[in-house]
């Protein structure tokens, strides 16, 4: 799993166990538990509770559920409600619970919190347990696969989501959504076309809570499909210097002559280098080519950050785009 989404787990769970401090370990019936008053989740899907009760048969429940006291030897689930059926449906007779005594604020708070972040949680953990048996199965869908008795497809969904970058840890932490096709189709994307992308989470976060999210990363994942890509002109000897000039350079409006002027650039967000310029930009300032200095390769431009520009780097310049003049 790539460093990204490890820190997306990290800190996903660290704001989850915030919530827990001062809770008490305790197995309790299931039939001592009742359902939160305010559920969030009108629909459980079966599938997906059968799934899980599939998993809890192997290894047990390894988040305990998160309830309050409401007398008369019953508690309340303020977060778990999914482990606590799919138990059910495993014929668990009891479950590991943390109690805490909260009042109505601080259950919603947390409820609202732990119900998109736990399930992300668990679809994050998931993905990197799959995708290092299939690691360790030298690349056999069916054999890992068959071990949890699944599809290959259900397989590649997760080891998808297992390798995305900072787009999807920030669609996981924000909880849009935790759907897995969803998760696995912004991670795909980001591979392959990270401002589409970021564009689809847009679409996402601006879309109502009751809107299905993952009809909205289909539609959009298939319309992108099916955008043509852009034509590359192949040169001639008949095309002028302009014609040829990188793209930092062949932006209109821009006045050569001033030797003095701030040229600040952006790289290209599918370039090897972008999350290196991206990290030199946040620690020393804006990114601007170096007027007095030429890289020896045409095709290179050397870029400075930040007002003193001590620190510099060379980009191929065909990767650069300029964003304004100073």
């Amino acid at each position: 799993m790539t460093s990204s989404l490890q820190g997306s787990i990290a800190r996903l769970g660290k704001s989850l166990d915030g919530y827990k401090k001062d809770a008490v370990a305790a197995n309790i019936a299931v039939g001592d538990l009742i359902p939160y008053a305010h559920q969030s989740r009108t629909e459980f899907d079966q599938a997906g509770l059968s799934e899980l009760a599939d998993t809890i048969k192997e290894v047990g429940i390894l988040s305990p559920l998160l309830v309050r006291p409401i007398g008369g030897g019953k508690y309340e689930i303020i977060a778990g409600e999914r482990r606590w059926r799919s138990a059910k449906m495993a014929g668990l007779l009891v479950v590991p619970c943390l109690v805490k005594t909260v009042d109505d604020e601080a259950a919603e708070k947390i409820h609202l919190y732990e119900n998109i972040h736990r399930e992300n949680l668990s679809n994050l953990d998931l993905a990197m347990r799959v995708d290092m048996d299939l690691k360790a199965a030298n690349g056999s869908l069916a054999v890992v696969a068959a071990k949890y008795g699944k599809s290959k497809s259900w397989v590649s969904k997760l080891t998808s989501i297992a390798g995305g970058g900072e787009i999807m840890g920030q669609l996981v932490e924000e909880g849009v959504t935790a759907d897995r096709a969803v998760l696995a189709t912004v991670a795909s994307m980001e591979r392959k076309a990270p401002e589409q992308a970021k564009a689809l989470i847009q679409q996402l976060k601006m879309a109502p809570a009751s809107a299905n999210k993952r009809d909205i990363a289909e539609k959009f994942a298939k319309q992108a499909k099916s955008k043509p890509a852009p034509k590359v002109r192949k040169s001639r000897e008949s095309d002028t210097d302009a014609d040829n000039e990188p793209a930092w350079r062949s932006r209109g409006g821009v006045s050569r002559d001033l030797a003095n002027a701030i040229l600040v650039v952006e790289i290209s967000p599918a370039s090897d280098f972008a999350k290196e310029f991206k990290s030199l930009t946040n620690k020393h300032g804006d990114p601007r080519l170096a007027n007095m200095s030429r890289h020896p390769d045409a095709s290179y431009a050397i870029v400075e950050f930040g007002d003193l520009g001590l620190t510099r780097r060379a980009y191929r310049a065909d990767e650069l785009r300029l964003l304004s003049v100073r």
